[in-house]
């Protein structure tokens, strides 16, 4: 009855967190039941658990973390490990609290805000931020750039990376927040464990598959106007994963180098940059 009881509740939880590369598991060893997590993702995953564990006759000898962070390919990450108090009466790991999960780092404060990042198109062009951070139309409390460009412009990444999610398949857009789910897009995690994306992208204009890592300045994509656009743009934002807000993240500011790349500036909209280097 006692291990029919844990392995019972035990696989109620495992089957809550299954998912392609992610595999929660459980080691009895004497009278220690230890919970693992691998992550074989190619991303931190952070698991953020809704209260505690309900025990009988067992203790936990550590602090029970709400939020964990799993390492990107890691296996065997130990979440949690609990003991039984008396062998001879029962024990049971009587409930184990709901979760969610989220992509990257969500405890993550401090990244590199000096980082110099590169205008996002090719040398010799210009375009226009027609609207910047916290603009009025979509920007609205958010930290994030259009740049107003034709259909098929070359993308480059503002940045080194890995490219972490990408949708392409998308061949429509309008002007309203309906067709957002509509964007074909490139999701690129930095090494300071900040996130980059790339929105509106024609159909079949992503240029890189997950798992690439691509280097400053290489192109990755062509312009588009594909979801919540009202005329073909580029929109850049660069975030932090949060547990909260405006779609589970911190847009940030970012420094560009702008004309013959000497100069170093945070981005207004209206004006046009070009790009000499």
């Amino acid at each position: 009855m006692k291990r029919i009881l844990i392995f019972t509740l035990l696989l109620s939880f495992i089957n809550l967190f299954s998912q392609k590369n992610i595999k929660v598991y459980h080691e009895k060893k004497g009278d220690t039941l230890v919970l693992y997590a691998d992550n074989l993702e190619i991303y931190p995953m952070s698991f953020v658990f809704s209260g505690m564990p309900e025990l009988e006759n067992m203790k936990a000898p550590e602090a029970f973390k709400q939020i964990q962070v799993m390492p990107a390919k890691s296996v065997k990450n130990k979440v949690t490990y609990f003991m039984i108090n008396d062998k001879t009466k029962k024990w049971a790991v009587k409930k184990m609290p709901g979760y969610e999960m989220y992509v990257g780092d969500v405890t993550l404060e401090k990244y590199d805000s000096d980082y110099q990042y590169i205008l996002p198109f090719a040398k010799g062009k210009s375009f226009t931020v027609n609207q910047g951070y916290n603009g009025l139309f979509s920007h609205q409390n958010e930290n994030s750039l259009d740049f107003t460009m034709p259909e098929g412009t070359e993308i480059v990444a503002a940045r080194e990376g890995l490219v972490t999610d990408v949708v392409k398949h998308n061949n429509t857009g309008c002007a309203k927040k309906s067709c957002a789910d509509q964007a074909n897009y490139i999701t690129i995690l930095h090494s300071d464990g900040s996130f980059a994306q790339y929105y509106h992208l024609k159909q079949n204009g992503v240029k890189v598959n997950v798992g690439d890592r691509v280097n400053k300045g290489d192109v990755i994509g062509l312009s588009g106007n594909t979801g919540w656009s009202k005329g073909p743009h580029l929109h850049f934002i660069c975030y932090l994963p949060r547990l909260e807000g405006q779609k589970f993240r911190k847009p940030l500011k970012t420094l560009f180098r702008i004309g013959d790349g000497s100069k170093i500036e945070y981005l207004v909209e209206k004006r046009t940059y070009s790009k000499e280097y």
